[in-house]
């Protein structure tokens, strides 16, 4: 017995009707206007159904176009760029959207505290955390500052503003990528994208579901086996591991999108790599002076 509810109901709008676009005001025919793009409202639209739908598509992005970008973006980093900037977009979500898809879940599952330092790490764990005391200590001292108060004060305002800010790392690495991508034949838009498309492959693959499934993993083990495996999410280890997953990302993405042999590939994604962490600590110190200029 198949129930109604799961069939799926049959098409009953009229193709060959003429309509009048309620946007544009031209004469067509079909779902959408041949003009402005704007697409004919019926009954069907209005149901609970697509309501539902649209509710379920909306919050947990279930779409086709991100599962094919993620997809695409994961097995053959480059590739979605390369398709994006030579036209084929139809098929896969803007990587700007991506990135802020990314964004989300990221900052909806916090493993790592990466780019959203809180005070204690740029207190003590920055190469120029001696900067941070020295201006912290100081603004405390002269304002007669609780140190618990303002602290929990910083910690709360620069998660928001990390949200807002970490779209100025992907702005920050289209430099080493034009660096060593030096070319006429590349515009600044070339190497935005494929900026885009990196930070969405670090916030949703490195960020959150690998350090998700290590953690799960780590529990498994100390449940089951009594096994200590937390070393695999400590700073040292799981730092290695990420070094080794963006030199993937960029000796790939060097040879699909910049379409450069594999020998020079392999030394340019190396080099953007390795260089990855040093923007980071840029990031970390733009976001500890909004933070601090702001509170």
């Amino acid at each position: 017995m198949t129930f109604s509810f799961f069939k799926k109901r049959p098409d009953t709008f009229d193709y060959e009707a003429e309509r009048t676009c309620k946007n544009c005001g031209n004469t067509f025919r079909g779902r959408f206007c041949n003009h402005c793009g704007e697409k004919v409202i019926d009954a069907a639209d209005r149901s609970f159904g697509r309501l539902a739908e649209s509710i379920l598509n909306a919050f947990t992005f279930l779409e086709g176009k991100f599962w094919r970008s993620f997809k695409t973006m994961v097995l053959n980093p480059g590739k979605l760029s390369a398709q994006i900037r030579d036209g084929v977009q139809v098929p896969y979500m803007r990587l700007i959207g991506l990135f802020f898809v990314a964004n989300f879940f990221y900052f909806l599952f916090p493993v790592f505290d990466t780019f959203n330092s809180p005070l204690a790490s740029q207190f003590y764990f920055q190469s120029y955390s001696d900067v941070v005391q020295s201006l912290v200590r100081d603004h405390i001292k002269s304002n007669s500052l609780d140190v618990k108060a303002y602290t929990d004060a910083y910690n709360a305002h620069t998660a928001n503003l990390s949200k807002l800010l970490i779209v100025v790392l992907v702005f920050l690495y289209t430099l080493p990528l034009a660096i060593i991508n030096f070319s006429k034949k590349n515009l600044y838009f070339d190497h935005l994208q494929l900026s885009f498309e990196f930070h969405a492959f670090t916030l949703l693959l490195c960020s959150v579901l690998i350090p998700l499934a290590l953690k799960g993993l780590i529990q498994l083990a100390s449940a089951g086996f009594g096994l200590d495996w937390s070393m695999l999410l400590t700073d040292d280890v799981y730092s290695t591991f990420s070094r080794l997953l963006f030199a993937y990302f960029f000796i790939r993405a060097q040879y699909v999108y910049y379409g450069n042999r594999w020998w020079v590939a392999i030394i340019k994604g190396g080099v953007l790599a390795y260089l990855v962490f040093y923007f980071w600590y840029i990031y970390r110190f733009i976001l500890f002076l909004a933070t601090f200029y702001t509170l």
